[in-house]
């Protein structure tokens, strides 16, 4: 595989899990909310659940670009996006789609949509090359490959990322009136 390929599905998904934990950060309190209003789990673990998505999304976007942790960063991306389409689709069934999905990547609130579901399929489909790309054959390079190579995959995960945000404002604005 292109090393390119790889290291644009790192990149991107370093910001998106990155942006989306400090997204959470700045509103602890509205995304434990959140976590409660899923109704997925008793109420009293609403707080810790919370805290360990934040710390495994700190830990995924930071673990992506340090080529000793890659792969398992990469896993845990995949885990984290199967948990949260599970948890999106269980509420989907219920009829439960006013509430926020959680994701706090824009200012605009997301209600639960099957766009939503299909958005972190697509996320996860992305961040596939990584477990097969040049870190899991063992080259523990922080940029692998040649000058051009790294330059294509800095600039294709700028631009997915790029694209993730402008598809989640577009999911978002498809609902109107609902901005945080």
């Amino acid at each position: 595989m292109d090393p390119s390929i790889a290291l644009a599905s790192r990149l991107l998904g370093t910001l998106v899990f990155g942006c989306a934990a400090l997204g959470k950060l700045r509103h602890y309190t509205e995304f434990v909310g959140v976590v409660a209003h899923y109704r997925l789990l008793p109420a009293v673990v609403s707080t810790p659940v919370a805290q360990i998505v934040i710390g495994l999304e700190l830990f995924v976007g930071a673990g992506l670009i340090i080529p000793t942790t890659t792969l398992a960063a990469a896993g845990c991306a995949l885990v984290l996006l199967a948990v949260f389409i599970v948890a999106m689709s269980i509420n989907l069934a219920r009829g439960r789609v006013e509430i926020d999905c959680g994701c706090f990547q824009s200012a605009l609130r997301q209600r639960l949509s099957a766009g939503l579901v299909v958005r972190n399929l697509v996320l996860m489909l992305l961040l596939s090359p990584v477990l097969i790309g040049p870190a899991a054959a063992a080259e523990n390079a922080l940029l692998p490959g040649s000058g051009l190579q790294i330059l294509d995959g800095l600039a294709a995960g700028v631009i997915a990322f790029i694209l993730y945000q402008v598809l989640g404002q577009l999911l978002a604005l498809a609902h109107p009136g609902r901005s945080a």
